[in-house]
Order: C-alpha cells, then sequence, then structure tokens
C-alpha cells in the first residue's frame, strides 16, 4: 500500500476530535438555549393572553351594567328597604389605590308590573307575571320617579304572589301613597365592584348584593387595579369636556387626583383595569403597574406583564344621558 493510500484511510487525530466534540457542544448549548427562551416567551406570551381575556370579559359585564343603571328611575332615586342604601351609582374613590363602585342594575329582561299596591309594611306583592323570578331575586318596585329594591322570599308563580323580605330600614322613603296598583316592577342587582386578593393574587370581586349579608365572590382573575371616572354634564350642554391637566378643570371627576363630584347629570361612566399575568419573568426587572385613571404608576418593577383596557360608557337610563 503507497504512503498516500495510507494517508487517505487516516482517521481524526484525538486534537481534532477533542475540538469537534467542543464546537458540537456549543452548538448543542445554543440549540438548547434558544429553545429554553423560545419556550419562555412562549408561556409568558400565554399568561398575557390569558390576563388579557381575564380583563375583557370582566370588562363587558361591568361595562354593560354601567350602562344600564338605574333602571326604570330616571333620576336615580332608588332606595333598599332593607339596607337604607340609597343611590343608582356610587363610587368611592382613591388616588393611591383601586377604586370601588356600587351600581344598581338590571338582572336580565325580566319586567311585569304590579296588580296590587307595595305600601309601608308590605310583606307581599302581586305581579302580572312571576315566571321568570325565583326567592332570593332582588326586585326593583318604580313609579318611574323613584323605586325601591326589595328581595324575594317566596314564588307563586300560579296567582304572581311574591313574598318579599320585611322592611326593616328605619328610615323608608317610600311615596307618600305607596307604590300603586300598575307600578313597573323589574329583577335588578345591586352590586359592588372592587379589587381583593385571592390566594395572593388580585382579582376583581363581585358582590352581589353590596350592602347585604352575602361574601364578595371572585369575577376576574388577575386585576390588580381598577379605576373609576365619571363623567357630569355640568353645563347641561348635552356634551362632556375633559382636560384632565389639574382638579376639576372639566367635566369629568376622578381622572386627576383630588378631585369632588359637582353637581350636573351623570352622563357617563370610564372603567379602566388593570390585569397583570400570573407568573413573571425570572428577571423580576422590566415592567411595573402603569399608570390608570388619577392613579400614577408605580415606581417599583417587579416582572409582571400588564393588560390595561378602558371603556367609556353612556347612561341609557338617567337623565343626562342621550
Amino acid at each position: 500500500m503507497t504512503r498516500q493510500a495510507r494517508a487517505r484511510e487516516r482517521g481524526f487525530t484525538l486534537i481534532e476530535l477533542m475540538i469537534s466534540l467542543v464546537l458540537f457542544g456549543l452548538v448543542v448549548a445554543g440549540t438548547f438555549q434558544l429553545a429554553i427562551t423560545m419556550a419562555a416567551g412562549f408561556r409568558e406570551q400565554q399568561m398575557t393572553v390569558a390576563a388579557e381575556g381575564s380583563v375583557r370579559s370582566a370588562m363587558e359585564m361591568m361595562s354593560e351594567a354601567m350602562r344600564g343603571v338605574s333602571p326604570g328611575v330616571p333620576v336615580g332615586n332608588i332606595q333598599h328597604v332593607n339596607t337604607c342604601a340609597t343611590g343608582a351609582l356610587s363610587v368611592t374613590n382613591s388616588a393611591t389605590a383601586p377604586d370601588q363602585v356600587t351600581a344598581v342594575f338590571a338582572s336580565g329582561s325580566v319586567v311585569t308590573s304590579s296588580r296590587t299596591a307595595y305600601e309601608a309594611g308590605s310583606l307581599s306583592l302581586t305581579v302580572d307575571n312571576a315566571t321568570q323570578l325565583a326567592v332570593g331575586d332582588t326586585v326593583l318596585i318604580t313609579n318611574l320617579d323613584q323605586g325601591h329594591l326589595a328581595t324575594i322570599t317566596s314564588v307563586n308563580a300560579a296567582s304572581g304572589v311574591l313574598g318579599l323580605a320585611a322592611q326593616s330600614c328605619g328610615s323608608l322613603a317610600l311615596p307618600v301613597a305607596g307604590y300603586g296598583a300598575g307600578s313597573l316592577v323589574l329583577r335588578a342587582t345591586r352590586a359592588t365592584f372592587s379589587v381583593g386578593t385571592v390566594d395572593s393574587m388580585p382579582t376583581l370581586m363581585l358582590d352581589p348584593d353590596a350592602e347585604g349579608p352575602a361574601a364578595a365572590e371572585p369575577f376576574a382573575e388577575g386585576v390588580e387595579d381598577l379605576q373609576i371616572a365619571v363623567g357630569i354634564d355640568t353645563n347641561g350642554d348635552g356634551a362632556l369636556t375633559e382636560v384632565g391637566t389639574s382638579a376639576n378643570d372639566d367635566e369629568w371627576s376622578f381622572n386627576v387626583a383630588g378631585e369632588t363630584l359637582p353637581a350636573g347629570a351623570l352622563r357617563a361612566v370610564r372603567v379602566t383595569m388593570v390585569a397583570r399575568t400570573t407568573g413573571r419573568r425570572a428577571n423580576a426587572g422590566g415592567y411595573r403597574r402603569p399608570a390608570a385613571g388619577d392613579r400614577p404608576a408605580a415606581t417599583a418593577t417587579d416582572g409582571y406583564r400588564r393588560r390595561t383596557l378602558t371603556s367609556t360608557v353612556e347612561i341609557r337610563n338617567l337623565e343626562g344621558s342621550p
């Protein structure tokens, strides 16, 4: 065999093999690092999409509730016969924490009329159609000038007789002659939306009876901020102007810190929610809670990605509505 033939059959030297292994290891390590980075990015994106989906569903429900505030009572004069709570919409505003909002709105499209009067001391009410009402529901009885909320304790669908909770409010302001036969009766809810914590996770909470005995329930996971601004038509021109650079410089309240509610017709509500992901980046830097409403952004980063949604709703039932 010639020297050239032997040279052609010679294998790798030890040094060449070691260099090849090192290069191969670098390629494999780079591939694994890329795969890990892509997987982490995919998980992070999935959490972001989930956070946005959660806040979007909650926003749709809240927007519909705000749009239907004060059903059947154009002036918002509503009182609960048990808790004495009054008003159709109230906002607890804070420039350093999430806001809280309580609203009275229709629950479904259950509307009927009364066949008997509802007066001081009444424990029952007969309606034209009780088939869609159930024990535990709240009904709003209204003469289109004022309204009262009462809880159903029994239902006779055949006769239309509703048993109602006793009037336990000490300062009950019923109409002088009560609500006569033919008054509008509809199923309604007085609920409070707020932000709480469930298993260390910020959560939008819904209290289905506001000041009543029921406990608040988780409504949307991951919502860490709720900001409410109200548009009040102070000059009566049917429009809302907004400047938002200093307190009380426009017809929107709670869009700037330090504001108080002026007199005028309530026309619109702006709901802003901030939702964060359930997990965060290994490196906690880079993300922080953004500014929303009259609440400034957080100063410290925490690694959670966030989504902010805002909805401006014109109230259709109040006299200030378009």
